[in-house]
C-alpha cells in the first residue's frame, strides 16, 4: 500500500511539472515563391525539434489560424499527414512540411496568429503530453 501511495505522489509530481516544459517544436515558416497581392500563394510550415523527444504522427500536428482582414484563408485549421516513411512506429522520422493556402488582397505585411497543437513523448523520461504554442505566421506580399 505504502508503494501504491508513493507511486501517486510521484505520478501527481511529473503531471505538476508538465507546465515548466520546453518548447518541444519549433515552427519556422516560408513562402513557397514570392507573393503577390491577388494571387493565390502558400506559405510551408517547417519543424525543428529538441533532442530526446519524438513526436506523435498518429495524432496529427494542428495548426489553427484566425483570419486577419487582407488576407483569404480557404483553410483556418491545417492538419499533417500521418505518413512517414522512415517511420516504423508512431513517430515521425522526418517532420512533416504543412502548407498554408493564401490569397492576399494587397502588397504588404501581414501577420496571421494561430495556435499550433502536437502531441510528443519524451524518450528520456518516458512521458507523454501535449502542447498548444502561440503562433503568428509572417507573410509579406508585393
Amino acid at each position: 500500500m505504502l508503494t501504491f501511495a508513493l507511486g501517486i505522489l510521484v505520478s501527481v509530481a511529473r503531471l505538476a511539472d508538465l507546465g515548466s516544459l520546453p518548447q518541444i517544436l519549433t515552427p519556422a515558416f516560408k513562402s513557397s515563391a514570392p507573393l503577390h497581392a491577388g494571387r493565390r500563394g502558400e506559405v510551408i510550415v517547417s519543424f525543428t525539434r529538441l533532442r530526446d523527444y519524438r513526436i506523435d504522427r498518429l495524432l496529427p500536428i494542428t495548426l489553427k489560424l484566425t483570419p486577419v482582414p487582407g488576407v483569404t484563408l480557404p483553410k483556418t485549421e491545417i492538419k499533417s499527414l500521418s505518413e512517414d516513411p522512415k517511420s516504423k512506429d508512431g513517430y515521425y522520422v522526418d517532420l512533416p512540411t504543412p502548407k498554408i493556402p493564401l490569397t492576399v488582397s494587397k502588397a504588404g505585411t501581414y501577420e496571421i496568429p494561430g495556435k499550433l497543437t502536437y502531441f510528443f513523448c519524451s524518450q528520456k523520461d518516458g512521458f507523454c503530453s501535449r502542447q498548444i504554442l502561440d503562433v503568428k505566421v509572417p507573410v509579406i506580399a508585393q
